[in-house]
């Protein structure tokens, strides 16, 4: 299976179990985040209690750039998998990937009853799952604001909030220990482009109820930005602006889950007569689903095949595509690097790049943004320039819902370490005591009573690895190995032993990607580790020379410190050992093995 898993440590229960992965009904309220925490993307939380469990979001995250060959990243679902009797459902807060990215994944393997969320990503998700012949997995079920639904013991209910994204809802959820919020993703805009302003008052009005609440969980994606983050409203005047001036094409790079933003570029393209011109799969599922959902409205004509574009003035057409984070493969990198089969960057362009790199991609974007420039585009981009605003709270706005819900206790989630432990500091200074602010990582257990909270030790987590183009599951260890070749290159050795440990063949050495020592040929460099490899063999012990095993680890360990030590590389060692058995001629041949070097 393709994972890292967390170590899992017996739980040290407040009724004072220990019960590793195992759920006892005991009266205690579990919250245990399999993703989302000390990271970017994949977020996945669970709320069990007694026989009952489910779950909020279950999301993707994107590879960063050290997993060659891997397409997305998701939680480990051991747990889940060893508590499938207890699953109710899955309560979605709206339709972005690093939200329900993952759910197709579970589905495949963990059984989930229903899935309650609202119509964009219900719909969005209906897509996916067909698309790989799901659609009948689960029953998805769609909710308006302050809807209360039911999963065993819970009940939540969805009060709408402001995100970068329509139909986004934040989640109070009624326990049999207290009252918990769970913010989803969320940032305070009073004039969404949408109209449907954040429900603050119902939240309110569960703070200043006789109960209150117990436990807030909050998004700390902005936590290291002061103020409040601008409202999507502001972005259409900056991109109005760059319309105006642009005098050849527009291209427009965005996240595709970005209704909003879309919608805007297409009411431009209407104001100044253009027509547009969709890249990326995922861009145009999002706006054919929008439409027809009536989250967003554009004549047919609108919207032309990018082939039709080539046939029209420059300063008549828009493209609209994906490619945001500078993703390798996305249609704006193959753009920028001259390798798309239909568009070409030419002078006079105007790309506007409206969105902000995820931490871990700002690299690969600012690699995309180069290659642009280089090839006579006009590239708009940054904060400065006021063509994109984030979707989450920075702290003013994480004070405002801290002191909106008045919890007893606070969990922050969804960001990097660093982000949990800012977002835990401003909970104090708005009066949470210091003991009722958890800093989770994923797989912790928190533990609540009515009266106390704990955090008790941890479940099995991780992370699983997908490569779309082959088994959708790869180690970690293959990834490593990847990396290892990209970075030091590959030594392969053959040779053929006698029964006694004597080489009688070869050492056959193939050097692959390998940067040679100073004032050295390859053939030398040959030479000098085969007269390595052979002392190594005839220095060991009768019984490391004595069995096809013992002398591959042999020499795949000493050949690789040799090479660490002697010459600063830590290449993939590949040894192939065959063993001839005297005058039977019978032979043993060892499969081949990767040894990466010691770091």
């Amino acid at each position: 299976m393709g994972s890292t898993r967390k170590k899992v440590e017996p739980l040290k229960t407040l009724a004072g179990t220990s019960i590793g992965d195992t759920l006892p009904d005991d009266g205690v309220l579990r919250i245990i985040a399999l993703g989302g925490l000390g990271e970017i993307g994949k977020n996945n939380t669970v709320f069990a209690y007694g026989q009952d469990l489910f779950m909020v979001d279950a999301g993707m995250a994107f590879p960063t750039d050290e997993m060659l060959g891997v397409d997305v990243v998701l939680p480990d679902l051991t747990f889940l998998k060893r508590n499938q009797d207890k699953i109710r459902g899955i309560a979605i807060t709206h339709g972005h990937e690093d939200h329900i990215g993952g759910i197709p994944f579970m589905l495949s393997e963990v059984s989930v009853p229903v899935i309650y969320g609202p119509s964009l990503a219900l719909g969005l998700l209906a897509g996916k799952l067909s698309e790989v012949g799901l659609e009948g997995r689960t029953e998805l079920r769609q909710v308006s604001p302050r809807q209360t639904v039911r999963f065993g013991v819970f009940e939540v209910e969805f009060i709408r909030c402001t995100h970068s994204i329509a139909d986004s809802y934040s989640l109070v959820i009624k326990t049999p220990v207290g009252t918990v919020v769970h913010t989803g993703d969320f940032k305070f805009d009073f004039t969404p482009v949408d109209g449907e302003q954040f429900d603050i008052a119902r939240l309110t009005a569960y703070a200043d109820s006789p109960e209150g609440i117990m436990l807030l969980l909050s998004d700390s994606t902005n936590t290291e930005r002061e103020g409040f983050t601008p409202s999507e409203r502001t972005v259409y005047s900056k991109l109005n602006e760059v319309f105006a001036g642009a005098q050849g094409r527009i291209i427009v790079t965005t996240f595709a889950s970005n209704v909003n933003r879309m919608k805007q570029v297409l009411q431009l393209a209407m104001d100044y007569n253009r027509k547009v011109g969709v890249l990326g799969r995922s861009m145009l599922t999002f706006a054919r689903i929008a439409r027809e959902l009536g989250y967003m409205s554009y004549p047919d004509d609108l919207l032309v095949p990018i082939e039709s574009l080539r046939q029209m003035p420059l300063n008549e057409t828009i493209i609209l595509t994906t490619g945001s984070q500078g993703e390798p493969m996305s249609a704006l990198t193959r753009i920028a690097n001259d390798e798309h089969r239909l568009v070409r960057i030419i002078s006079g362009d105007t790309v506007v790049i409206s969105a902000t790199p995820i931490p871990g991609n700002e690299r690969s974007v600012a690699n995309t943004i180069n290659a642009l420039c280089q090839r006579g585009a006009k590239v708009v981009y940054g904060r400065d320039a006021g063509v994109h605003v984030s979707g989450h709270a920075c702290r003013e706005e994480q004070k405002l819902m801290i002191n909106l819900c008045k919890p007893r206790y606070f969990m922050p989630v969804h960001g990097e370490y660093r982000m949990l432990v800012k977002h835990g500091e401003l909970a104090h200074e708005c009066g949470v005591k210091s003991e009722n602010i958890f800093i989770m990582a994923n797989g912790d257990v928190l533990e609540m009573k009515k009266e106390e909270g704990a955090k008790a030790g941890a479940v099995t987590a991780g992370i699983v690895l997908v490569d779309f183009n082959r088994d959708w599951k790869i180690s970690e260890e293959i990834v490593s190995d990847r990396r290892k070749l990209a970075d030091d290159g590959l030594v392969s050795v053959v040779l053929t032993v006698s029964e006694k440990g004597a080489v009688l063949a070869g050492p056959d050495i193939t050097l692959r990607g390998i940067i040679l020592p100073r004032d050295i040929s390859a053939e030398d460099f040959i030479l000098l580790l085969r007269k390595q490899v052979e002392s190594f063999i005839k220095a060991a012990s009768a019984n490391e020379r004595g069995s096809v095993e013992g002398v591959k680890t042999l020499v795949e360990r000493e050949l690789s410190d040799y090479l660490k030590e002697t010459d600063k590389i830590e290449p993939l060692v590949q040894v192939v050992v065959m063993r001839t058995g005297g005058l039977s001629n019978q032979q043993e041949t060892g499969a081949i093995t990767f040894k990466r070097s010691k770091s």
